[in-house]
């Protein structure tokens, strides 16, 4: 290390800024060890993490924990840890945070057992707040669970550890076939490392809020060396028992059970996508009780409204609970076995659904017939202009940057960058007509764009970020644009309305398109 005090000493000094009291770890993690420490220059208490021995001189894991403070170097909102710097030196790395008093939802549950579900909800108001503010920035986060969220004494919530972060649509890593991150959180994609989204930080969610309320996860198996393959088979075919199942003597309302229920649906296509939209259902269904406004939520009692399939399962459940004494040591409860046929008769049942459903079937058959009008219209039009004027009319040329294509400097003296930020660290300047290579997505930064890209310098390759209005844009050739648009336009009028009418009827039980399947509980 670049200071320390001799051997056997408790206390070091990193990058001859920040003291670390290696007698005081406020956390460990499977591959990492975050110290209390101190910046010696502002005399501000701080946290710094630094790999576990076993995985310091591992050069995945190393590049894992660079990854991640570089990622969130950008990220800036209140219910998020700020990271300060990054000090590398031979033997390890540190990064350097916000240092968080109080104590990890984890520990607050261990304490004092399951929360009121009104505490719930301003807790899930905030982590969804934290999430949407890293899905906006092309952020999973990957490792949403209890230990990773920290509480401090005047309520703030503030997630931590983004080891795990990436980009949505990318697929999951894995290690030794397994996935990375806690199991009793993990989403099925995330199980069988498929590509992850938004929706998979939705399903951890779900998970974390349910062992808020109940005190424990959806799945839970015996220690020993199969615990984490069986989870993990839980989570990828098993159905977990209703929250108002596992802990009876709560009596959760009824509307917890559904909107959990559709946070944790295997498929994330049929799953809840945003973690603001899972937060505003508790508060809608929190408000509606307390007001007793029947129309706030879905599953609310009111002395007009039919019995739904799914409390109709739950009140089948509890009452099996009685009848079966082994249910209660059962790792994987769930309700009454659902046969196919069975499941068939269920599924028509719950697409029946309640009257706003049924009325709002009419009008997405108008918006589905209103977008084949205009697609048809706009391939009629389309094949007019191809017999007038020949197949080169439906091709334009346009201009763009695109990533993996190489382009030129347009501007004298262009700064390259650490970062796509104006503030980023310098790393140097590219005269006018240098060619550079665009090397991924552009990320924007208040009013700028700007570009990851690589030049050669002195014989070596450099990547960094470089400002949009520098770049010469290359010259493609396409669909004409105006076509594309008509198609796009029809298909973004179309997914507007339906997304409307998804929002306020989607969770609703009964409201859920022909063809798919849900997991009904």
């Amino acid at each position: 290390m670049s200071e320390t005090t001799p051997a056997g000493a408790t206390r070091i000094i990193i990058g001859n800024r920040y003291s670390v009291d290696l007698d005081r770890p406020i956390g460990i993690g499977g591959m990492a060890t975050v110290y209390r420490g101190v910046d010696l220059r502002s005399r501000r208490p701080v946290a710094l993490k630094t790999l576990r021995l076993e995985y310091q001189r591992d050069p995945s894991s190393r590049h894992r924990f660079r990854r991640e403070a570089r990622a969130m170097a950008f990220v800036s909102h209140p219910n998020l840890v700020t990271i300060y710097d990054l000090y590398e030196e031979q033997d390890g790395s540190w990064v350097v945070m916000e240092l968080v008093e109080g104590e990890t939802l984890k520990e607050l549950v261990q304490r004092d057992g399951p929360l009121p579900v009104e505490s719930v909800v301003l807790i899930l108001q905030q982590l969804a707040n934290a999430l949407e503010h890293l899905h906006e920035r092309k952020l999973v986060h990957l490792d949403i669970k209890p230990q990773n969220v920290m509480l401090s004494p005047a309520g703030e919530v503030k997630l931590i550890d983004f080891g795990l972060a990436q980009r949505p649509g990318d697929h999951t890593e894995m290690s030794g076939g397994m996935a990375f991150g806690t199991v009793a959180y993990l989403a099925p994609e995330q199980a069988r490392g498929d590509p992850v989204g938004t929706e998979t930080d939705v399903y951890s969610l779900g998970c974390v809020v349910y062992e808020l309320l109940t005190g424990q996860p959806p799945f839970v198996a015996p220690d020993g060396p199969e615990q984490k393959r069986e989870l993990i088979h839980a989570h990828l075919e098993e159905l977990p028992p209703a929250p108002s199942t596992v802990r009876p003597e709560l009596e959760l309302p009824a509307w917890v059970d559904d909107v959990i229920g559709w946070a944790l649906v295997k498929d994330p296509r049929n799953r809840i996508h945003e973690a603001r939209r899972f937060a505003s259902m508790f508060r809608l269904g929190l408000e509606g009780e307390h007001s007793g406004n029947a129309d706030h939520t879905s599953v609310i009692e009111r002395p007009d409204r039919r019995e739904t399939p799914t409390e109709r399962r739950f009140r089948v459940g509890r009452r099996g609970r009685e009848s079966r004494e082994h249910a209660r040591d059962s790792p994987y409860e769930a309700l009454p076995e659902l046969t196919e046929d069975r499941a068939g008769a269920m599924r028509r049942v719950y697409r029946s659904g309640g009257r706003l459903a049924r009325r709002s079937r009419g009008i997405r058959r108008v918006m589905w017939r209103l977008f084949f009008v205009v697609l048809l219209g706009t391939l009629l039009l389309g094949l007019v202009v191809y017999v007038q004027r020949g197949p080169e009319a439906l091709v334009e040329d346009f201009l763009s940057i695109a990533p993996g294509a190489e382009t030129q400097v347009s501007v004298d003296r262009l700064n390259v960058r650490d970062g796509p930020a104006a503030d980023a660290p310098l790393l140097g300047v590219v005269e006018r007509g240098s060619t550079v290579r665009v090397t991924g997505l552009s990320e924007m930064s208040g009013e700028f764009r700007y570009w990851p890209v690589e030049l050669g310098v002195n014989g070596t390759v450099v990547s960094g970020w470089v400002w949009d209005g520098g770049l010469t844009p290359n010259a493609w050739t396409g669909r004409m644009s105006w076509m594309q648009n008509v198609v796009e336009q029809g298909q973004e009028f179309r997914d507007g309305v339906v997304d409307t009418w998804d929002f306020l009827t989607g969770w609703i039980p009964g409201y859920v398109p022909a063809g798919e399947r849900f997991a009904v509980w």
